[in-house]
């Protein structure tokens, strides 16, 4: 019988080789569709190439105004770049056109049209950004085909307007480009072909482009492990520790700094055998795999039980064809069904994907004793290596996992227990006293809902969070059976974004509406919904005709707290008021049943946009004294960087950071038709480049928040570490036994004050000064808020 180290070995094993044959399948699938720009190799050659075809387009340009004989020959073609941007912009589209077309051998006319008709897409899409910048952008996001988006009929349903090029333009304009591709990348070679009677040119691959091709790598892949069925290796180093087979380091720096050489010099220079110690305890915290409620969740996804996942099973079917002449309407409502279940299939398929993987797995582990993987990103937010059965999933995943020690619960611990699952079933706003109330006068049902979930599910399925709601359920009935139970009570920061904040400027009022102190339960988000509200109110008494419309529309739609919580929480990390207007595109679109396109812009973008600003003005009044905190850091960045010198200072808990991000070597240069991947693996910020505090300053207020959160967690594990208690952390929230449940509540509490009754932002001055010799502005403090009596509130943590 294997040991369970053994089988761990062999399941990331199978993990691995898994990946690799997904990696070589989706490389053949790319190349079958003709993309081989996307690939490795092609991303390669791009970089290799583009800057010699950019000049090369230089000189024919400026050759065509100098030489009569240059501007003659391709006459034809010249007018129709002219809506680009410059040579490089002309290069990125032809270049990666071409390398789609790689290792085809196909007719020089035909190589010359695909060119002419890739520039003739991305002129379209260049018309198309002015004249619908809202839609397309919109359209893009919900994964709309670059190519559709181009496509004739989807400008007309825009209104979008764009003379047709005919075979001819494509042709002269393609022969231009495919001139200069081929002299300047020497990718490809132009050979006569006998065709018959005649002969023909063929464009193919060259002997140097198809040896690289051959000798191109594996696809970069990356292994999707479910949780460990024994210990993981702990961590003594930066390199060792977590998954049996893992050689990645357990602090993963940025993307783009991956291949620098110094990218983790400030940790290897940190002593940092305390996080070691943070990161191993929660290795170390045992989970159990629930059978039964594997069992369920299996059934309950097969049967397509509504409300329980995101969603079903089963895609949305469209509709049957109307067969001939159809009435107009009928084809039109027909259509709009249909398209609504295309974007069912196109958006959800990965999501489906990926729950029927995780229940797979968790079948596999059911009644396992499971541990998670641990590592940490370049802020110090830690995070489960394990993508699959793991504590920071989504609903169904949690509900799954119970603590592996079932610990004795006393009336304290049955109190937690009920208070928590009113919190998961509709209470999550309510007081303490509310849940337990609730609690109380639902133990019958809870009893009900764990005795048979399946045949009662009319009680919990329409619960905010089914299935920890259903884990809290048996969790309570377990501990009146026997006594001990291991269901895990799961605490979360409210309003953390703006609550980190506003500890930082101690500001009273903002701090009051994120609970920092206090004795009731305040809500920032149904405080700007409520203010929102007041404002379309206005608008439908005493506006136009214009705004009555609108505020009609969004007061029936309703201004709720979800409507405007992904907002509040984005503004503080660098959410700009297109992002908002993003989030309420989408959701007017779902809410409208996804109008057609050519009635979005009337139904959709317009209404967008009047709400966003509305929302904007009342979210930056409610949080404009804590947002503060990033014009200063952004401020404070610019002077540092532009005197020549990096960001680096120690965090709260003392992990170290730095920002020292440089400008590229090479112009970035935007295709609509291609998008950023075509060019991001062309930049390469080496030492040698200087400092750039424009690309520093777009993460640093995000970075700065999120260490903050980071230094809490690793002070609340320290101490759970040092107390023997288990615990689950994700961010700023955490679970632990029903029986610690009261011990972590007041530690939170506790834990938040010690954390900010130090001025942090005076702190991080101080360093960044003390390293760099520059002077620092002063930080933007309110200062009416006692820093004792920050984490005074019971509801900061709920």
């Amino acid at each position: 019988m294997l040991s369970t180290y053994e089988e761990q070995s062999q399941r990331e094993s199978k993990a691995v080789h898994r990946a690799r044959d997904a990696a070589l399948s989706q490389q053949r699938r790319i190349k079958e569709l003709g993309k081989e720009s996307c690939l490795p190799y092609g991303q390669l050659l791009y970089q290799l190439t583009h800057q010699a075809l950019a000049n090369h387009l230089q000189t024919d340009l400026e050759a065509f105004v100098i030489e009569r004989e240059k501007a003659k020959r391709f006459a034809a073609a010249i007018p129709f770049l002219d809506q680009f941007r410059g040579p490089d912009h002309i290069a990125t589209v032809a270049l990666t056109a071409a390398l789609d077309m790689l290792t085809k051998r196909q007719a020089f006319p035909s190589f010359c049209q695909s060119l002419g008709l890739a520039i003739e897409r991305e002129n379209r899409l260049m018309t198309l950004s002015r004249h619908s910048p809202t839609e397309m952008r919109h359209l893009m996001r919900n994964g709309m085909n670059r190519t559709k988006l181009a496509s004739k009929e989807t400008m007309e349903q825009l209104r979008c307007y764009e003379a047709r090029w005919t075979s001819k333009t494509r042709l002269d304009v393609g022969a231009m480009l495919a001139d200069a591709v081929i002299q300047s990348t020497e990718l490809f070679t132009v050979k006569w072909q006998a065709a018959g009677k005649y002969k023909r040119r063929i464009v193919q691959p060259s002997e140097q482009a198809e040896h690289f091709v051959a000798e191109a790598k594996v696809p970069n892949y990356k292994a999707a492990h479910a949780a460990m069925v024994c210990p993981p290796r702990p961590w003594t180093g930066l390199y060792g520790g977590g998954f049996l087979g893992n050689d990645e380091s357990l602090i993963r720096v940025k993307l783009e700094d991956i291949d620098l050489k110094d990218a983790r010099r400030q940790y290897e220079e940190t002593d940092l055998s305390w996080f070691f110690g943070v990161v191993n305890h929660l290795q170390a915290t045992k989970f159990t795999v629930t059978p039964e409620i594997v069992v369920l969740q299996r059934l309950a996804w097969e049967q397509g039980i509504p409300g329980l996942f995101p969603c079903s099973r089963a895609p949305m079917e469209p509709p049957p064809r109307l067969g001939n002449d159809p009435d107009p309407a009928e084809l039109k409502a027909r259509n709009r069904l249909a398209a609504v279940a295309h974007r069912d299939r196109e958006r959800n398929r990965p999501q489906r994907l990926k729950i029927e993987r995780t229940l797979q797995l968790a079948e596999g582990l059911a009644g396992r004793d499971v541990q998670m993987s641990v590592h940490s990103d370049n802020r110090g937010r830690m995070y489960s290596g394990n993508r699959y059965v793991t504590y920071q999933g989504p609903d169904h995943e949690k509900g799954c996992l119970d603590f592996r020690n079932k610990l004795p619960v006393d009336s304290d611990a049955i109190a937690w227990i009920l208070k928590a699952a009113a919190g998961h079933h509709s209470l999550g706003r309510a007081s303490w006293e509310e849940r337990l109330t609730w609690g109380y006068d639902n133990r019958d049902l809870l009893l009900a809902v764990a005795e048979d979930p399946l045949n009662r599910r009319e009680l919990w399925a329409g619960a905010d969070d089914p299935w920890q709601f259903l884990q809290l359920a048996r969790g309570y009935k377990e501990a009146i059976e026997i006594g001990r139970t291991g269901v895990p009570i799961r605490l979360d920061q409210t309003s953390s974004g703006p609550g980190i904040l506003s500890a930082l400027v101690r500001d009273e009022k903002t701090g009051r509406l994120c609970n920092l102190w206090g004795d009731t339960r305040q809500d920032l988000y149904e405080q700007i919904a409520q203010a929102v509200v007041k404002r379309l109110q206005r608008d439908l008494q005493d506006g136009d005709t214009r705004e009555r419309t609108l505020a009609e529309l969004w007061l029936g739609r309703g201004i709720t707290r979800s409507l405007v919580k992904g907002p509040v929480l984005a503004v503080p990390y660098g959410g700009s008021y297109q992002s908002i207007g993003d989030k309420l595109l989408d959701d007017l679109d779902a809410y409208l049943g996804h109008p057609p396109l050519d009635e979005f812009k009337l139904k959709v973008a317009m209404p967008s946009r009047y709400m966003a600003g509305h929302l904007w003005a009342e979210l930056k009044d409610a949080v404009a004294p804590v947002n503060s905190v990033k014009s200063w850091l952004k401020k404070c960045c610019r002077k540092v960087m532009e005197q020549g010198h990096a960001l680096e200072w120690n965090g709260p808990s003392g992990w170290p950071f730095l920002v020292n991000e440089r400008e590229p070597k090479k112009t970035k240069v935007t295709s609509f038709l291609y998008g950023k991947k075509v060019f991001m693996n062309i930049q390469a910020m080496g030492p040698e480049q200087p400092l750039c505090p424009t690309r520093a300053n777009k993460s640093l207020p995000a970075n700065f928040t999120h260490g903050c959160d980071a230094a809490l967690a690793h002070r609340i594990v320290c101490r759970a570490e040092e107390q023997c208690v288990e615990l689950a952390a994700n961010h700023d929230c955490f679970s632990c036994h029903a029986t610690n449940a009261g011990w972590l509540h007041e530690t939170l509490h506790e834990t938040f004050r010690d954390l900010y009754a130090v001025d942090l932002l005076a702190d991080w001055k101080r360093q960044i000064e003390s390293s760099t010799g520059v002077l620092l502005p002063k930080p933007p403090m309110v200062n009416t808020l006692d820093p004792s009596e920050i984490g005074s509130n019971p509801y900061l943590f709920s």
